[in-house]
């Protein structure tokens, strides 16, 4: 991390919407927060990582009725079942938020209050193109060619209602020149210039409630009880209500290392309501937007309603754990949409992980359990020892650029291909025929504690990616040292090492052909 940066971090996914069960689409962002936070926390910063539920809405109360269901009783259930998932996937977050708390009712009526107080808020009537799976009215600009939202692919209906506004065009302006200026505010940066773009347009004001003849599940306006809130004014104040506001304890200085972690479908709520929303509050704005593009599943972004789910949960039973970290962080170009399938996710683990790194370590842990006597002389050392041990340090600053520039792909090669050197490292040193020879008994030393080294800076570095493999690799090493509170131990140039008498099962190697499993 740069010197200048600060030593605390908030990073958050978004609050999942409970009209449907967890996917490899949520997946994505909650796992890349916590290989996030894991990776910020190895380099010393205080993290802080909240995920959590977005409970309220017209497509919640309506799925809970189609079902025959208690509204509430119904988002308990699916709420626990993402904070299920997430914890059987072993993604630690701090907080898991959720909408129907009392604290968060309690707080956006607070908001709502005094944006009414200040002027902000008005009532006026509409008319015009609402989405129910957006939740909002649709311009003409936002709709395909034949008319269709291009998210749900279902024709908007035309609605005219009478509702309050958030004078949100007040605001276009100031944010404005909040991008213009900082340009690490929306990344990666072709999604800032999309923002600017928009905002060259005339800024909309936001309807922030609906009727109670249509819907009553939500939160309560303060000043008007025949109006619950708009459920992205609801969910957008998590956020900040989780840091204390606006209460007394308001951690301000955790809030303003905020960085939202995000899909590319939700940017324009969190880049646009949301900021306007702070400057309207008086609140900070956030630190970063980081948003990610698309999990597609033969070519359709992942959704339930078109029967193209893949359940994470599903994948680890199936090819290992945490092969998902792994394959859903190296094989999307971060911002850009990636294409899911079965058998590039098996080649994948099979390439990198069963094949590579698994067995490597099987590979040079069976030598060293015959042959190892549990020290070698760095004295020892030539030249090739020397430049092999040396990609350990290039290894680890390609790795944090990779994270630094969100090019999480390039981190993941960079450590792939150290793995492939120590693996030519053996195959160039043979310490199998060493071992025959006992006049080369000192070489052999020498070339086994060199790939122990190594394999030791590759448990290291991936311990933000792969933690528990992470661990047992260190732990088959004889090395107690935790992993998650540096990265120094990567490059520490340790001559004495005891090696387990078990030779850990990183990763299995999975056999194609697969089949894809049926769509829920």
């Amino acid at each position: 991390m740069a010197s200048n940066s600060p030593s605390r971090s908030y990073i958050t996914t978004p609050l999942y919407y409970v009209n449907a069960r967890p996917h490899l689409g949520h997946s994505y962002t909650t796992l890349l927060a916590d290989v996030i936070a894991r990776y910020r926390k190895q380099r010393g910063l205080q993290v802080t990582f909240l995920t959590g539920t977005d409970e309220h809405g017209e497509k919640i109360e309506q799925m809970a009725k189609s079902q025959n269901r208690d509204v509430r009783e119904f988002v308990d259930e699916v709420s626990q079942d993402f904070r299920t998932t997430w914890e059987k996937m072993d993604l630690k977050f701090d907080i898991f938020y959720r909408t129907t708390d009392e604290n968060h009712v309690k707080q956006v009526q607070h908001a709502l209050q005094t944006l009414k107080d200040k002027g902000e808020i008005v009532f006026r009537e509409y008319e015009g193109n609402y989405c129910v799976g957006c939740e909002r009215f649709l311009t003409d600009n936002e709709v395909t060619a034949t008319g269709l939202c291009p998210d749900h692919q279902k024709k908007p209906e035309p609605r005219k209602e009478a509702n309050y506004f958030f004078l949100m065009s007040r605001y276009q302006q100031q944010l404005i020149d909040h991008y213009e200026k900082n340009s690490n505010a929306i990344r990666p940066e072709h999604y800032r210039q999309e923002v600017l773009s928009f905002l060259k347009q005339p800024l909309a004001d936001l309807c922030i409630s609906r009727p109670k003849t249509r819907l009553t599940w939500g939160i309560e306006l303060p000043f008007d009880s025949h109006f619950v809130t708009y459920v992205w004014f609801d969910a957008l104040l998590n956020y900040l209500v989780a840091t204390g506001w606006s209460g007394p304890n308001w951690d301000k200085s955790l809030w303003e290392t905020t960085n939202h972690l995000i899909a590319k479908d939700i940017l324009k709520a969190h880049a646009i309501y949301w900021p306007t929303m702070l400057l309207a509050l008086g609140a900070p704005l956030f630190s970063e937007i980081h948003a990610s593009g698309y999990w597609l599943v033969d070519g359709t972004k992942m959704s339930k309603s078109l029967g193209n789910v893949i359940r994470p949960l599903e994948i680890e039973e199936r090819f290992g754990r945490e092969t998902p970290r792994f394959y859903l962080l190296r094989e999307m170009s971060y911002g850009q949409d990636s294409t899911f399938t079965l058998e590039g996710y098996v080649n994948a683990i099979n390439a990198y992980l069963a094949n590579g790194i698994g067995n490597l370590a099987s590979r040079v842990l069976t030598l060293c359990q015959k042959n190892f006597k549990g020290e070698f002389a760095p004295s020892s050392l030539i030249e090739i020892d020397h430049v092999v041990l040396a990609k350990r340090e290039t290894t680890l600053t390609a790795w944090n650029h990779g994270f630094d520039e969100l090019k999480y792909q390039n981190a993941l090669k960079a450590w792939s291909e150290l793995v492939t050197a120590t693996d030519l490292y053996v195959n160039e040193n043979k310490p199998w025929a060493l071992a025959k020879d006992p006049a080369q008994a000192e070489r052999l030393q020498t070339v086994l504690g060199v790939c122990l080294r190594l394999l030791q800076a590759l448990a290291v570095i991936a311990y933000p990616v792969l933690p528990q493999a992470s661990r047992a690799l260190l732990a088959a090493l004889g090395i107690e040292a935790d992993p998650a509170s540096s990265t120094s131990l990567a490059l520490e140039n340790r001559s004495l090492f005891h090696v387990s008498a078990e030779v850990p099962k990183l990763f299995l190697r999975v056999q194609l052909p697969v089949t894809e499993p049926a769509a829920p």
